[in-house]
């Protein structure tokens, strides 16, 4: 369990005044992820769905320019996926598309739309590819989809991949090859195609030698032609248009006038359209062979790159849980309890309470805790949260807390007050160039640097990890700074305190990492400082 807290992650521009932290769980990475995709709407919301809400919203752009957030997240997805190379374990999801925006094979805003929007959402412990995988999995689910498995601990890449997306003019010999150095067969390359082409549509202003001018109108700007009658829903129409013949038929890719460019028809045709018909007769089948499919595909990542275990839903969980001080020098516990209804209901699930009553190990009295106004929602559920504030007399008992309310068990989460980094203390200051200070303030309870950082009396061992722009692509750098220099500034509480600060370069407006490290250097305490 890692311990671990976070500033306001939205607030974009000069000192942040005041400081909001939590305590995560059940690691940094996996916890905001779980965040984004749970608190998609409504109180504590993350804006990362947002974006996608309703599904038809481009959140780039006007409306009539005629693009689709959604879709354009599945394609940049997919683009980053199919350089994988199986033979030597290289590409795959590692971001390296934003480098790659300026080839042919990568035309259109979409690439740059989708990796401006990840930018000022990029930090040390959630990457780039992370936040693509996040995508994809969004976009299926908010336009009608399947839930798909969530994982953490995708590596950017720090420069570009091979090339290798198949277009619209590519043989089929070549399309073929190149989702099969992907790993992917035939028979999945078809479902891939079809899977991805249940959203969106196919734009003039990208590809006018398949869409041609006359789909250019005031209210749809791009010249988008759609792949079925519901482009903003993903379902089987697709593939029953094909099938069919009606209607759209299967969209540009299948009836366009450019033979040339009748990429879907050559793909879906290659296997005397079998994998077509099996999907026409599966029903829902169909959407369930795409979510598996895509979490193939998200993934699929370079050779030594290790992911999370799978991120579910937290039916309880802390936020913004944090030590402080309160303006008299005291020690104070402060945050929220979410509580999760999900939306699937059974006669086990409970309606969330109107309080809950919080324990902490270090203290005999107990804390009802009243649930806040309003609350939140997302496909998983309904979410409520219940603010609370403590003083903590004895910070070397304070190991653990507990909440329990009506229908809901006992829940105890560990905590950690030997060292932390203060939120109150710590802030960033933005320069008219862009870049970026950071300064803070680590408390060390009395007693307790020997046995955490083997050093009596002196200041802990603290890294600190920017987000800062680069050349060639809209994705962060994640700039590190270890051993940042620390200096006495006083005491508060029992704790002895330690200011440093670090200054970088040009700033995305990621969370800014600031870590506590033991003397073997695993995080005692991070604080995500915006």
């Amino acid at each position: 369990m890692s311990f671990s807290k976070l500033i306001t992650p939205y607030l974009a521009f000069s000192t942040i005044p005041t400081a909001y932290a939590a305590f995560w769980y059940p690691d940094v990475s996996r916890s905001l992820i779980e965040g984004i995709f749970v608190d998609a709407h409504g109180n504590h919301a993350t804006g990362f769905v947002d974006a996608i809400t309703p599904c038809s919203n481009y959140v780039s752009g006007a409306p009539n320019i005629g693009r689709m957030t959604a879709a354009q997240w599945i394609r940049v997805s997919f683009h980053d996926f199919v350089t994988h190379h199986t033979s030597d374990g290289s590409g795959g999801l590692d971001a390296s598309i934003g480098f790659e925006t300026d080839r042919d094979e990568n035309a259109g805003a979409a690439m740059n739309d989708t990796m401006r929007f990840f930018r000022n959402r990029v930090n040390a412990k959630v990457s780039s590819a992370d936040l693509l995988a996040l995508s994809v999995t969004a976009s299926v689910e908010n336009c009608g989809g399947p839930q798909i498995p969530k994982r953490s601990g995708r590596v950017d890449a720090t420069g570009p991949g091979p090339f290798g997306v198949p277009s619209p003019t590519t043989t089929l010999d070549d399309t073929l090859a190149m989702f099969g150095g992907a790993g992917i067969g035939q028979s999945d390359a078809i479902s891939l195609v079809a899977c991805g082409h249940t959203l969106g549509t196919v734009h003039h202003g990208v590809f006018p030698d398949v869409v041609g001018p006359e789909a250019v109108t005031p209210d749809n700007l791009a010249g988008g032609v759609a792949f079925d009658d519901s482009p903003t829903v993903f379902d089987n129409n697709v593939v029953h248009a094909y099938i069919d013949g009606t209607r759209t038929k299967g969209g540009p890719l299948i009836t366009t006038a450019n033979v040339s460019s009748r990429s879907d028809l050559r793909l879906f045709t290659s296997d005397n359209n079998a994998t077509m018909e099996k999907h026409y007769n599966s029903g829902a089948g169909f959407v369930n062979t795409c979510a598996s499919l895509f979490q193939k595909m998200i993934e699929t990542v370079p050779k030594g790159v290790v992911l999370s275990d799978v991120i579910t839903p937290q039916k309880i969980k802390p936020v913004n849980a944090t030590l402080d001080f309160d303006i008299y020098g005291k020690l104070i516990f402060t945050g929220s309890v979410r509580v999760l209804t999900p939306s699937v209901a059974t006669a086990a699930i409970a309606v969330a309470p109107q309080a809950m009553t919080q324990t902490i190990s270090s203290e005999s009295t107990k804390l009802d805790v009243p649930a806040e106004a309003g609350g939140g929602y997302s496909v998983y559920g309904k979410t409520k949260f219940y603010p609370f504030k403590q003083s903590i007399s004895y910070p070397s008992l304070f190991t653990s807390f507990s909440v329990v309310g009506t229908g809901y068990p006992t829940a105890t989460f560990p905590v950690q007050a030997k060292a932390f980094v203060v939120p109150s203390l710590s802030s960033t200051t933005v320069g008219t160039d862009g870049t970026v200070a950071v300064k803070f303030t680590v408390a060390v309870l009395d007693g307790a640097s020997t046995r955490l950082f083997r050093r009596a009396a002196a200041a802990p061992p603290v890294r600190v990890a920017v987000p800062v722009s680069q050349p060639n692509t809209q994705g962060p750098l994640i700039k590190t700074f270890s051993n940042v220099v620390l200096t006495a500034a006083g005491s508060k509480a029992g704790y002895s305190l330690f200011s440093g600060s670090v200054s970088a370069g040009e700033w995305t407006h990621g969370t800014v990492e600031v870590a506590i490290l033991s003397a073997a250097g695993k995080e005692v305490d991070v604080l995500m400082v915006s």
